[in-house]
């Protein structure tokens, strides 16, 4: 089991790509190695959909941060995928477009089986 929520950014800012948000400082077992395996099973099922990591937050895809509750009392592996900045036009297209968020998709179910094993 894992828990993944999904969401498209709101930041300022011109930057484009997705960055997959990880609790730091891990608080339980299952935030440690087991969350990092999921976040860098998702940014590769995002890249294989031809998305690119963000160029404005985190780093190779993948943002530590102390300050998301949902992240930090998880007790299974758990990521939040910030799909595409909104404040990016092109960005924004894309994520308004069905084929566009298949292929979000996509990449994150292929992440998620990644990270299961499957």
């Amino acid at each position: 089991m894992v828990a993944v929520s999904i969401h498209a950014d709101s930041a300022p800012g011109n930057g484009p790509g997705f960055h997959v948000a990880l609790a730091a400082p891990p608080l339980a077992a299952s935030q440690r190695a087991p969350s990092t395996a999921l976040g860098e099973a998702l940014v590769a099922g995002l890249e294989q959909q031809g998305f690119a990591p963000s160029t404005y937050r985190g780093e190779a895809g993948l943002d530590r941060r102390p300050d998301l509750a949902g992240l930090d009392l998880a007790r299974v592996p758990a990521a939040l995928v910030e799909c595409a900045n909104m404040a990016d036009p092109g960005e924004a297209r894309v994520v308004t477009d069905p084929a566009g968020r298949q292929r979000y998709a996509e990449g994150i179910a292929a992440g998620i089986l990644r990270a299961l094993g499957r």
